[in-house]
Parts: C-alpha cells; structure tokens; sequence
C-alpha cells in the first residue's frame, strides 16, 4: 500500500499563514496548539519541522518575503499596482488588522524575523518603485521614495482599521481588489487601498 505524501514546510506554513489570516483575534497570542490542526499536525510535530515557535515565525516571514515580485509581471502597472496592494494591505475586520499588528511586534522581537522583515520592506518598496516607474507620474522626482510614501500611507490604514475607525474621509468602493469587507464593517473600509493609492496618483500627475 502506498503510504499518502506528507505535507512539505512549504505546505505547513501555508496552511497556518492561511488560518492566522483568517482568524477573528490578536494573533501575538497564539500556540502551536491552536495552529496545529490547520496545520495537520500535531504540537509535537510543528516543533520537530520548526524547531519552536520562533522558528515557525520566521518560516511565515520567509514566506511573505518570497511572494513579494523581484519586478513588473504584468503589461499594465496600475492594474497590478492595485491588485498587489489590495491583497497585502486590506484587512477583513478591525480584528484581523489587530492580529497583523500583533504579528509585526512579535516578528521584531526576533533578531531574524526583523532582518527579514526589513529585507522584505526594501523588496516590496522596489517592486513599487519599478510599478510607478511604469506610469505616467511626471511629478515623481524619486519613485522608490514615493513607493516607501506609498507603502507607509497603506500600513497606516491597516492601523487605522486595528483601531475600529470608521471611514470619515467618504471613500468609496472603486472596484479594485482590496478584499475588504463591506462598506460600514469595522476594519479597512471597502476601496480604501484604492482610494490611498488613486490620491497618491492624483498629487504625482
């Protein structure tokens, strides 16, 4: 009988990276426990692959840095500028965006988490830059200052959804992918991600 092929490390932390993304409470409070069975193994097993919590973290942060593009994939920079921002950065509720947070002050309490996130973030900031390079942005002095104005500008609205601020500024839903919940919810309002990018656009041109 042939015996059924065990999942891969890559397998794993895209499970858990899954189930933490869809969870409903601050994630810095976590356990292997509590990923374990969306993981599809056991406490004991995760420790084994990982070697410890940590080590799990920094396999999720790994992670995230490999699904950051080295350039340009597609032939129309806006639409993947919107598409890219809109899965990184919208978060479905106030609780969601609060378990990122937590995420991210976790990671930096690890010397190599840190480092990762740090090389992600110039990663991404490039990816951007090359993005904005792409479009018609006369007023773009320096494109990868603008794409780190940019990012900023995006983290900050996921604060700003952790925190359960209503959207005062009346942004609407511009059709782009942000993935976000229904206008009214608690969290990142919907079209929020194409609302910070479209008034970034409208200063640069």
């Amino acid at each position: 009988m042939v015996r059924p092929r065990g999942a891969t490390d890559a397998e794993i932390v895209e499970r858990v990276s899954a189930f933490l993304g869809a969870r409903e409470w601050p994630s810095a409070t976590w356990t292997l426990a509590e990923v374990a069975p969306a993981a599809g193994l056991s406490p004991a097993g995760i420790l084994k692959r990982f070697g410890s919590r940590a080590g799990l973290l920094r396999a999720l942060g790994q992670q995230w840095l490999d699904t950051i593009p080295s350039g340009p994939r597609f032939a129309d920079p806006l639409t993947e500028l919107r598409t890219y921002c809109g899965a990184m950065f919208a978060a479905p509720s106030a609780a969601a965006a609060l378990g990122g947070l937590g995420d991210l002050l976790a990671d930096l309490a690890d010397e190599t988490s840190a480092a990762l996130l740090r090389e992600g973030s110039d990663k991404q900031a490039r990816y951007v830059a090359a993005l904005l390079r792409g479009m018609a942005l006369p007023r773009v002095g320096d494109p990868l200052l603008a794409a780190r104005v940019l990012l900023d500008a995006l983290h900050g609205g996921l604060i700003r959804g952790a925190s359960g601020a209503s959207d005062s500024g009346g942004a609407s839903d511009s059709g782009g992918a942000s993935g976000a919940s229904g206008a009214g919810s608690a969290g990142v309002p919907a079209g929020a991600v194409d609302t910070t990018i479209d008034y970034f656009l409208t200063l640069w041109r």
